[in-house]
């Protein structure tokens, strides 16, 4: 018996490290994996300003390409711009672009978001929130504006939570679980090509484990004992993240 693997790519911009990209992009198509990829509509992140920039039209042409060969893409937040040092629900860095904002401002980026990615024929119902940080606010506008499903929380499998679907992300790594769906959150701008390498390995070994985010979906379950579970991960990780930052 194992468990369910999803990879996802954060940080999917103009500006990203297009040579990472490349490079595993051609180890997914190798193996046919098909991830889910965050993309930010409007990129003013700094941070990702440093790296090299794609053509606008280059860039949402790749995009489409991507969506219509299976690749499934998420609102990865609007900007990308941190500017509260509120967690969220789920508790896990300090840092925001939405969280603690009124519902009105939260409400305009997630709509200009979905503007954006409409204007560049890129279809999607499901939310990536940077930092993993959001909050009551925010769910409620994603519904608002046809999120049904965000890729965040803690269980061993897709639940429903006020009426999202949420496919949890426990792992920053790819590991070998024994049962549950677990997804594995892939920031390969700061990845070296080893690291990357890593990941080709694990997918060789577990290729008929791999599936799709809406693969996942269809696993969802209302069972107590899953975000009990979930709970149980989230406070261990809790744990361990403090042991090595202290």
């Amino acid at each position: 018996m194992a468990g369910k693997y999803i990879f996802r790519f954060d940080d999917i911009a103009p500006n990203m490290d297009w040579d990472n990209y490349e490079y595993i992009k051609r180890i997914f198509d190798k193996y046919n994996v098909k991830p889910l990829i965050g993309v930010i509509p409007d990129n003013q992140d700094p941070e990702l300003k440093k790296f090299a920039f794609k053509d606008e039209d280059y860039f949402w042409n790749e995009m489409r390409e991507l969506q219509q060969n299976g690749w499934e893409i998420a609102l990865h937040g609007y900007q990308h711009k941190y500017v509260t040092k509120e967690a969220g629900i789920f508790g896990i860095k300090n840092q925001s672009e939405f969280s603690g904002l009124p519902i009105e401002v939260q409400n305009e980026k997630i709509r200009n978001g979905m503007r954006l990615f409409k204007s560049y024929n890129i279809k999607t119902d499901t939310f990536m929130a940077p930092s993993h940080s959001l909050d009551r606010n925010t769910l409620r506008v994603l519904k608002e504006n046809g999120i049904t499903t965000i890729t965040d929380g803690f269980a061993l499998y897709p639940y429903y939570y006020d009426d999202l679907l949420f496919v949890p992300q426990l792992f920053a790594t790819q590991r070998r679980m024994p049962f549950g769906i677990y997804t594995f959150c892939i920031h390969f701008n700061s990845m070296t090509k080893e690291s990357i390498d890593e990941i080709e390995d694990f997918i060789k070994s577990n290729r008929e484990h791999i599936i799709t985010f809406s693969e996942a979906k269809t696993y969802a379950t209302k069972n107590p004992v899953n975000t009990f579970l979930g709970t149980f991960f989230k406070t261990s990780l809790s744990f361990k993240r403090g042991l090595q930052n202290s």
